[in-house]
């Protein structure tokens, strides 16, 4: 999983092969085939690996912050290029349906964790929502757009990128102007990195 990712950050999804693998973990081709049948079946493997160690990690964080600060917290961008990878497994998906299916059982992950941050703002009194679940995928939808515009497509800044998330979001659920950005610690999101193997370099 780890060799894959390398060669992911290196080369992105669609550019990996099996022998590639092999050769970066120092095995025969065959041996790789005898644990993953296709290409498209190690490249979601290795995709939900890393995802499923920075969910774990963000979860972890998001614990142990005051509900507004953990908004902020993940919903602020991330300064890791590890975006790049999701970006670049949303352009892959359409043509590998594994990878497809592992990013559609994680974006459903991220929107229960925010739905949590957002029930946990509710009930401590700090915001108001009639429907966390639809205010999550509201959230995660403009995130999401926000993310492409800042580090697929650098039209905007980080500074630009969370003005426009936090603002919406405090509209959305009734918070101060401002709150979120006052509130605004480290991202809670992107640290898959540190527990999936070496860091993964720009797209």
């Amino acid at each position: 999983m780890r060799a894959t990712l390398r060669l992911v950050a290196a080369k992105g999804f669609a550019g990996v092969t099996l022998r590639d693998v092999a050769t970066e973990v120092g095995v025969v081709h065959g041996l790789i085939r005898h644990y993953f049948s296709s290409r498209d079946e190690l490249v979601a493997a290795a995709f939900d690996f890393a995802v499923t160690s920075e969910l774990s990690s963000d979860r972890a964080q998001l614990d142990g912050l005051d509900p507004l600060t953990a908004l902020a917290a993940w919903l602020s961008s991330t300064p890791e290029d590890h975006y790049r990878v999701w970006i670049d497994a949303w352009s892959e998906a359409a043509r590998t349906p594994p990878l497809a299916a592992a990013l559609d059982r994680h974006h459903r992950d991220c929107e229960r964790i925010l739905t949590d941050v957002i029930t946990r703002v509710t009930a401590a009194g700090l915001g108001i929502s009639a429907d966390p679940a639809a205010d999550s995928r509201l959230l995660t939808a403009v995130a999401d757009g926000v993310a492409v515009q800042h580090h697929a497509m650098a039209v905007i800044g980080v500074a630009e990128a969370n003005s426009i998330v936090f603002t919406i979001a405090e509209r959305q659920l009734g918070l101060s102007p401002g709150s979120l950005a006052q509130a605004n610690p480290a991202p809670a999101r992107g640290q898959w990195a540190e527990d999936a193997g070496p860091a993964p370099r720009a797209l």
